[in-house]
C-alpha cells in the first residue's frame, strides 16, 4: 500500500513537472483550495486506519469518517459547510478503491 501510494505521488508530481502547456493535475491543484486537499487526506488517512485496526466492513468504515466529518462540522466549525462533509467522504471512498 505504502509503494502505491508513493508511486501515485511520484506521477503526479512528475506530470506537473514535465508539461507545462495545459496540465490537468496542476488545474486541478489550482480550483481546490487548500482546505479541501486537506479533508480529502484526512478521510482517507481516517478509513485506512479504520481499515487496519478494526474489522469494520467497507461500508461501516465509509460511515464512520461520514459520522465524524459531519460531527466536526456541525459541532467544530463556525458555519457548517457540505463541500468539506463530500470531500472528506470522497477520501474515504478513494481509500476503498484497490490498485
Amino acid at each position: 500500500m505504502k509503494m502505491k501510494t508513493v508511486v501515485l505521488c511520484l506521477l503526479i508530481t512528475l506530470s506537473a513537472s514535465v508539461c507545462n502547456a495545459k496540465n490537468v493535475v496542476h488545474q486541478i491543484e489550482d480550483s481546490m483550495p487548500v482546505d479541501k486537499w486537506a479533508h480529502l487526506g484526512l478521510g482517507y488517512i481516517i478509513n485506512d486506519q479504520l481499515k487496519r485496526h478494526t474489522h469494520l466492513t467497507p461500508l461501516e468504515r465509509v460511515l464512520v469518517v461520514s459520522g465524524v466529518a459531519y460531527a466536526k462540522e456541525k459541532w467544530a466549525d463556525e458555519k457548517f459547510d457540505s463541500g468539506d462533509l463530500a470531500v472528506t467522504v470522497a477520501g474515504s471512498l478513494f481509500c476503498e478503491i484497490k490498485f
